[in-house]
């Protein structure tokens, strides 16, 4: 019976010594270099955390949604027909931008469960106090002008930005500040400013596309091409702002002071990046709409997006490097470094896994993820020195990348073993 290797030539006595019985010995572990020490320690049995955050920001988006029903879409849904064939036409631009922060997220995806909840507070929640906020401050605006037409563009230029920047950031902030460990780059506060932001939109499409459906087909159209064609960016790219400011506070700014103002400055620029957008369309017409869209709004998103693709470049480098101490102490083989950070193998594990089946796959997932995660904290570590709570925390990681290791190793090995005895039961049976 052939025996499966894994990690190519020459690395069965590192994978012999990352075995069960290998890692409870202290001895085992050989020293780092003295400039790139990774720690070193008895790996903790894996823990089970109940995802308290999760459920909470999941429930009060779920709230927020019944809400919006009640409150928003009934009474201008026309019928259910209406609200399925307006939903439909939102999953358009939605579609697209998950497409876009899935890229993003490619080398150390964040946990789904977290991405889930904070796109929910960003359909539910912000979108619902919103609509609250400034239906009710741009009453105030209408009955302290007494003009129903210049009330409306001051709110929806000045007012709309800061009220809903402001409220799809709140769920970025609960994550950044509970789950600050999972945060190891600038890319994770972009990822989940966009989630949050993405969900906003969504809803709000629905919102407009229902108020526009009783106007006839043309209009419906219109309202698509306007908002879910030309801008499914514009609540993505502005909230991921105010996301990179809390990144950058919590990974790269000690002060208090500091990190107060770094977020607040990008926080000032997600809302700059809306009022353009809103004000262009409420003061400067149809033609200065589209110059202003030609001249600012493309040439802004181009700009953002090869930003934030370029981070992702510089993020699989960071995973290269910080893997380095963990390969020199034998914690990770170095094929598997590659695995982490070259999307081509990564595909290619993940397929051989698959003979495994779906418990071998799902942990080939777990720990190609919390290897590139590994990897980034040692970087932020390395740079800005050791944080207690991301230590505890990456020990938690370690433990898992041992324990998913032998578990689709053990999983494909019986998948083999049980492959060639299929085929020799076969071969016995045509030759009978």
């Amino acid at each position: 019976m052939r025996r499966a290797h894994w990690g190519g030539p020459g690395e069965d006595y590192r994978l012999k010594k990352l075995s069960a019985t290998a890692i409870g010995e202290a001895s085992s572990i050989g020293s780092p270099a003295p400039d790139e020490a990774a720690p070193v320690w008895q790996t903790p049995k894996a823990q089970r955390s109940f995802p308290w955050l999760e459920i909470v920001l999941t429930a009060a988006g779920i709230i927020g949604l019944i809400g919006l029903t009640v409150f928003f879409l009934s009474p201008v849904a026309s019928s259910y027909l209406a609200l399925v064939k307006t939903t439909l036409l939102a999953l358009i631009p939605l579609g697209i931008v998950l497409a876009f922060l899935h890229r993003l997220d490619r080398w150390a995806p964040e946990p789904w469960k977290t991405k889930v909840a904070v796109f929910l507070w960003g359909a539910g929640i912000a979108t619902l106090s919103s609509g609250i906020v400034n239906t009710a401050l741009g009453k105030n605006l209408d009955y302290s002008l007494g003009n129903f037409d210049t009330a409306n563009a001051l709110s929806t230029t000045f007012v709309a930005p800061l009220v809903e920047e402001t409220l799809k950031a709140i769920g970025v902030i609960i994550v950044v500040v509970v789950r600050r460990t999972n945060i190891n780059s600038v890319l994770d506060g972009a990822i989940y400013g966009g989630l949050s932001a993405a969900g906003f939109m969504f809803t709000e499409d629905i919102l407009y596309y229902l108020r526009g459906e009783p106007e006839g087909t043309a209009h419906l159209l219109w309202l698509v091409a306007l908002r879910g064609l030309m801008s499914p960016f514009l609540h993505v790219m502005a909230t991921s702002m105010t996301g990179i400011g809390l990144a950058l506070a919590l990974l790269s700014f000690k002060n208090g002071w500091m990190r107060a103002g770094i977020v607040t400055i990008l926080w000032v620029c997600a809302m700059l990046i809306h009022l353009t957008w809103n004000g262009s369309a409420a003061y400067f017409g149809d033609r200065g709409f589209f110059t202003m869209y030609g001249v600012i709004y493309v040439p802004g998103f181009i700009l953002w997006a090869l930003l934030l693709l370029r981070a992702t470049r510089q993020q699989r480098a960071k995973i290269r490097k910080g893997l380095v101490p963990y390969v020199r102490t034998g914690w990770v083989l170095p094929g598997e470094v590659t695995m982490a950070t070259d999307k081509r193998v990564q595909k290619a594990s993940i397929k051989w896994s698959t003979r495994g089946g779906r418990d071998a796959t799902r942990a080939m997932r777990s720990f190609l993820a919390n290897l590139a995660s590994l990897g980034l904290d040692q970087c932020i570590m390395a740079k800005y020195g050791p944080d207690p709570a991301r230590i505890d925390a990456d020990r938690q990681k370690l433990a898992t990348v041992v324990e998913n290791r032998r578990e689709f190793l053990r999983l494909t090995s019986i998948a083999d073993q049980q492959n060639v005895v299929s085929q020799a039961v076969t071969a016995r049976m045509r030759n009978a």
